[in-house]
């Protein structure tokens, strides 16, 4: 409830609002720059989105994805397809080694280092609400090639996307590395490919003003009009075709090989 004294405040605004005419003209103002600066933001997003392949028509609904669009400026394929499965690339800090670790014996075996990675790993968790599936962050398995073959053949997918990278790419641990470059404004994401022993294929994409140090003003907006689910998507929606082609492959081999009826 107001009170008497908020009534009164807000009356005598309104009138003087009304029957000033410089405050009428300077409220008229402030509502059309509203309203013009509403409009570019809303014409803006869709571009963005355009240009993402993405769209706020498909599964889960219209809703959901525009308040991922705007709230979340990462994204990771998971085997949910969870929305609410982030991209951290960072690897978290070694624990602090114990007494025993601290003081090996001096004929002990040296221990290899162990790879971090950054594998969402939810297999064991429960499925996704209906509402939070996004069909493109289904993470994608292609059993039965090889971790070195599924590697190469992510390697050309990203040499053949326009706008890719490949800051950096590790054969020893099976992960690429790779900044995608927008075409207008030049901003950076960052997309991390994981290739996991199953046959699996994470990709994990972050805006590159979520980095670490970033100082960019933009940080400050908690959205990236779903360029990092686009990224992931269109990643996936290439590499597809070519995992096609082998499988294709190996099955004309195995035909090949069938004696004659």
């Amino acid at each position: 409830m107001f009170t008497p004294v908020e009534i009164v405040i807000a009356v005598v605004v309104l009138a003087a609002m009304i029957f000033v005419p410089i405050l009428r003209r300077l409220l008229g103002l402030i509502v059309r720059l509203a309203i013009f600066f509403v409009a570019v933001g809303i014409v803006a997003a869709g571009v963005t989105m355009i240009m993402n392949n993405e769209t706020i028509f498909e599964r889960p609904g219209i809703g959901q994805r525009v308040e991922r669009f705007i709230t979340k400026n990462s994204a990771s394929a998971s085997q949910t397809g969870s929305s609410s499965v982030t991209c951290v690339m960072e690897s978290p800090p070694a624990p602090p080694p114990t007494a025993a670790e601290a003081k090996p014996h001096k004929h002990a075996a040296k221990k290899e280092p162990e790879i971090q990675t950054t594998r969402n790993d939810v297999s064991k968790a429960e499925p996704a609400p209906l509402d939070d599936v996004f069909p493109e962050l289904i993470r994608r398995s292609f059993p039965g090639i090889s971790r070195e073959k599924l590697f190469q053949l992510s390697t050309d997918t990203v040499n053949s996307l326009g706008g890719w990278r490949i800051a950096k790419s590790s054969p020893s641990n099976y992960t690429i590395d790779t900044v995608y470059t927008s075409r207008i404004f030049k901003f950076e994401d960052d997309v991390r490919i994981t290739i996991d022993p199953s046959g699996d294929i994470e990709v994990c994409a972050r805006s590159g003003l979520a980095r670490p140090g970033t100082t960019s003003v933009l940080r400050f907006f908690p959205g990236d009009l779903g360029s990092n689910v686009g990224h992931i998507k269109q990643f996936y929606e290439n590499l597809e075709p070519k995992m096609d082609e082998v499988y294709k492959e190996e099955q004309d081999k195995q035909n090949a090989k069938k004696p004659p009826q």
